[in-house]
């Protein structure tokens, strides 16, 4: 999934940069008279329905199938796993695919997803138990699993993914990770832990959630091999992000500050404990200084994107990323937004504006003037007017916008440029990975951006 997503992001900016270059945008029709196209928020997919029998399946926003058209509901879970089924009420039925395509197992009732790589699937035993007994409510009905298959599914396990344990019901209670291992409580609240293949690891742990780190005379010692990593720290726990495992192990300044270091399995530091953790993401860290300022961490890059410098960093919630938004990041300081140009490492637009009386929607911020003007303010700092009576909660990084004027709706863009002119009769959609738009003609329309 995160290999996919940055896939996505690269030919995303590739794009957005023949757009800029061209100054205009194009967009190539993908599906036609569809009756749903529904964007899977926070991800780069679309549940289209079938245009014969309604089946849903899952597609890029490019038009490029992944789970085919085959089942009445398909739905998504978490970290590029999806469910499909034809009874919301039926105890059994549903399958688990991963979004780049596989199928992972069929016949289910319900999942459990922890990680990119491990979920647990349950196996419901249909006869009907009491309230005090019961493991799952499925339609105001109480049941209990009858066996719990654990799934570990990396791009190396092949297309035949098959669990890696069959459990009965006994012997789950609860389960939580630790990056590749998997803590397995039973019913009598005993422990065990196991790696991916799931062979058990003499490690102790009292809760399933434990760290497989402690601190020990300031240092941390990892459990599985008691090697010391580091010196100086108070407090660890365990950060799972999507693919990989994090640890944050804090130390106390003398100005009473929580200084956090984030740190790889093997020992290798990511972040040094200089800074106080204000948020981590699957792909940032956003830190502040010991002056209490702000900045943005990569971690892949391993890296300030933002300098520690503003009052906050400011999240935005329609984008599947949650901080950069066609290369910038939106910062505040003193009340006032402004961004960061992430590709460039410079501050592109000032921050200067009221975040009373702006709103910001990835890239750019909307404002209307007291004289009633209607503006935008794009990331790259141009202000430009624009003819209409309201910009709509676009979903996407904010480079497109719906606009609306006298009941009809079209797409500027961050400049304020007419992309699509303001006569379509109902909403238009612009996805969240900001690739292609969905419209309405006779039934919904896909358009893919193509320049």
């Amino acid at each position: 999934m995160k290999r996919l997503m940055r896939y996505l992001c690269a030919a995303l900016i590739l794009v957005l940069t023949a757009v800029n270059a061209a100054a205009e945008v194009k967009f190539s029709t993908v599906f036609q008279y569809r009756t749903a196209i529904q964007p899977v928020q926070g991800t780069g997919f679309l549940i289209v329905e079938s245009k014969v029998d309604n089946a849903r399946g899952l597609y890029t926003t490019d038009g490029q199938e992944v789970i085919p058209c085959s089942a009445k509901y398909l739905d998504y879970i978490s970290n590029g796993f999806f469910i499909t089924y034809d009874d919301k009420e039926a105890i059994d039925g549903k399958t688990l695919w991963k979004a780049d395509g596989r199928r992972i197992g069929t016949g289910y009732g319900a999942f459990i997803v922890f990680s990119n790589q491990w979920a647990a699937a349950f196996v419901i035993n249909p006869q009907e138990v009491s309230d005090g007994e019961k493991d799952i409510k499925i339609d105001s009905r109480n049941y209990q699993y009858e066996r719990i298959d654990l799934f570990y599914v990396t791009d190396d396990t092949g297309d035949e993914v098959k669990p890696v344990a069959s459990l009965g019901r006994d012997a789950y209670a609860e389960a939580a990770i630790h990056g590749e291992y998997i803590a397995v409580a039973n019913r009598e609240k005993s422990v065990s832990l196991y790696d991916s293949s799931f062979q058990p690891v003499s490690v102790k742990l009292n809760a399933v959630k434990n760290p497989l780190y402690t601190i020990e005379k300031y240092q941390i010692v990892n459990l599985l091999t008691n090697a010391k990593m580091g010196d100086g720290y108070t407090e660890i726990a365990e950060a799972n992000l999507g693919d990989r495992m994090l640890i944050k192990a804090t130390r106390i300044a003398m100005n009473g500050q929580k200084l956090t270091a984030l740190v790889n399995p093997d020992g290798s530091v990511v972040l040094p404990a200089d800074y106080e953790l204000i948020d981590l993401t699957d792909h940032y860290a956003v830190v502040a200084d010991q002056d209490g300022q702000q900045g943005v961490f990569s971690l892949e890059e391993e890296r300030f994107i933002v300098p520690c410098g503003y009052h906050s960093i400011v999240p935005c919630a329609t984008d599947f990323d949650k901080y950069v938004h066609n290369g910038y990041v939106c910062v505040k300081k003193n009340g006032k937004l402004g961004f960061y140009d992430t590709v460039h490492d410079v501050e592109s637009c000032k921050p200067l504006y009221d975040k009373r009386a702006v709103t910001n929607i990835g890239c750019t911020l909307v404002f209307t003037t007291l004289e009633g003007v209607l503006s935008v303010i794009a990331a790259d700092g141009e202000i430009n007017t624009v003819d209409a009576d309201e910009i709509l909660a676009t979903r996407g990084n904010g480079y497109l916008l719906e606009a609306q004027k006298s009941g009809s709706f079209g797409l500027i863009d961050w400049h304020g440029n007419i992309i699509l002119p303001l006569d379509h009769y109902k909403e238009i959609i612009v996805t969240d990975d900001s690739r292609a738009i969905i419209r309405t003609s006779t039934g919904l329309q896909l358009d893919t951006i193509t320049r």
